[in-house]
């Protein structure tokens, strides 16, 4: 049975609407609320720019078809320019399907199609939007006769009995904790930027937030001011990180089969993925500053032809367990993959590295706002400002440290493993079979003191396909490439 040539479902015009219609939906928002449409619709080039992602969306959707024959699948695409995308039914690794709100709605389905060339530039990763009948033969066509690929259907295999698989389900209260004690700085940054061009685009002068901001920032010196902004900010960013993770991952559970681990989660996006076990090369556990006090963190894997997405739609999230302890860590690994059984002692920074952590553009950038806050000579607003600058300086002196005291290695016969970052930690599990390559980096400084930094490139997405432990022993080098299968 073959399908198509086919278009995708219409919906697909729509599904990243934000995106695509953003622009479109701003300029009209800006016209109404000035009450003069004439800026938008006598300026030429503020047309064209506004309607680039709808008509190029529309055209996207009547000019890709897609065909499935007993070989491979086809994608054509292209108005002016043509072209033809094929892809062996033999190489595809995953097919999953995703719902946003508009999907669930219309009854429809976003297929993702991944291979094994999409660790590499040249991706393979295919997005299609089809009905639910059609998605449904379409992904029957792409994983036919392999048994474990079916990213839809969790229900039991032929022949296999639901106590054959082992199923972890989040619960609600662990999402909360997830919520609240994941990093912020990133939100948080996001948000200040949020709220300052909300300020820029309205007129608040009037407003009673305004005025009692104006009242406090008067009562307050500047440095103050900045420290208890800071707080309110981060309370929020708290709140709305307990809401966002409950929602995005809510539903979350992984099922494990013996050949392939079947996850799904999402409310407003719902998600579900099939990874094939032997697809898979290792592990990363993350640790924010709190998760590290508590001993626990959130485990992902690594694995073939399975990377993230050009936006929040289409990304997958390669999370295993939103929170795990560290002492069920290695257990859960081992129940996954048997390669990550063997357990070695792990290796530390060299005899004084701690120096060459504090050489970094951001303590020193750090260094010199506390200067400048310093040589500050207003009084009235600018009395104080030293003191968040000093609290700045504190902060990044003490992520140096962390980073030192955070990074360690171990390489044996089977899983290489390695430990880095500040307040937020970060340890990979590799299979050593799946090392391609190891690097190792020092000036004549550093060697002198037997002191390198040690590369371990590795099968997985582009993003996370490198990692560095930097200022470790120059023997870590030896000991890793001893152990590598070439």
């Amino acid at each position: 049975m073959n399908f198509g040539p086919k278009r995708g479902h219409v919906l697909f015009i729509f599904e990243n609407f934000v995106k695509d219609f953003g622009l479109l939906i701003a300029a009209l928002l800006i016209g109404l609320i000035s009450g003069d449409m004439e800026v938008i619709t006598e300026n030429i080039v503020v047309m064209v720019i506004v309607f680039v992602g709808p008509i190029g969306r529309i055209v996207q959707y009547f000019f890709t078809y897609y065909t499935v024959d007993d070989e491979k699948l086809t994608v054509k695409s292209g108005f002016l320019t043509k072209n033809t995308l094929e892809v062996p039914i033999s190489t595809i690794t995953t097919v999953d399907f995703s719902q946003n709100i508009l999907h669930q709605i219309f009854g429809a389905y976003r297929l993702n199609v991944d291979n094994a060339s999409n660790v590499s530039k040249q991706q393979t990763k295919i997005r299609m939007t089809f009905s639910e009948k059609d998605a449904l033969l379409v992904r029957d066509l792409l994983i036919r006769g392999r048994k474990g690929l079916d990213g839809m259907n969790l229900a039991a295999e032929e022949g296999e009995t639901e106590g054959d698989k082992r199923t972890y389900k989040a619960e609600a209260k662990d999402l909360l904790l997830l919520g609240a004690i994941k990093s912020k700085g990133i939100f948080l940054l996001e948000f200040i930027g949020a709220f300052s061009t909300l300020i820029a685009l309205f007129n608040f002068s009037d407003a009673f937030i305004y005025s009692a901001i104006a009242e406090l920032f008067r009562k307050l010196e500047l440095g103050w001011f900045i420290l208890l902004v800071t707080a309110v900010f981060f309370f929020i960013a708290v709140l709305c990180g307990m809401i966002g993770t409950v929602v995005r991952y809510f539903g979350f559970q992984v099922m494990d089969n013996g050949e392939a681990l079947k996850i799904e989660y999402g409310l407003l996006t719902k998600k579900r993925y099939t990874i094939q076990k032997k697809k898979i090369s290792g592990f990363s556990y993350h640790q924010s500053f709190l998760m590290k006090r508590l001993k626990t963190g959130t485990l992902q894997l690594y694995a073939i032809g399975y990377g993230g997405g050009s936006d929040e739609e289409s990304r997958e999230d390669p999370i295993l367990f939103p929170l795990i302890k560290e002492e069920r860590l290695r257990k859960a690994m081992k129940e996954i993959l048997p390669q990550m059984e063997e357990v070695s002692e792990y290796t530390g920074t060299a005899k004084g590295a701690l120096p060459y952590f504090f050489l970094s553009f951001s303590f020193f950038f750090t260094l010199a706002l506390f200067v400048a806050a310093l040589l500050v000579t207003d009084e009235k607003y600018c009395g104080e400002l030293w003191i968040p600058a000093l609290l700045l300086v504190v902060f990044c002196a003490v992520g140096r440290v962390l980073r030192c005291r955070n990074t360690a290695v171990y390489g044996n016969e089977q899983n290489i493993s390695m430990s880095f970052g500040g307040f937020k930690k970060t340890t990979i599990f590799v299979k050593t079979d799946h090392v391609e390559s190891v690097c190792r980096q020092g000036g004549i400084l550093k060697l002198r003191k037997g002191m390198v930094n040690v590369t371990i490139g590795y099968i997985a997405p582009l993003s996370s396909a490198n990692q560095t432990v930097k200022n470790v022993p120059r023997e870590v080098f030896s000991s890793i490439k001893k152990n590598l299968i070439y």
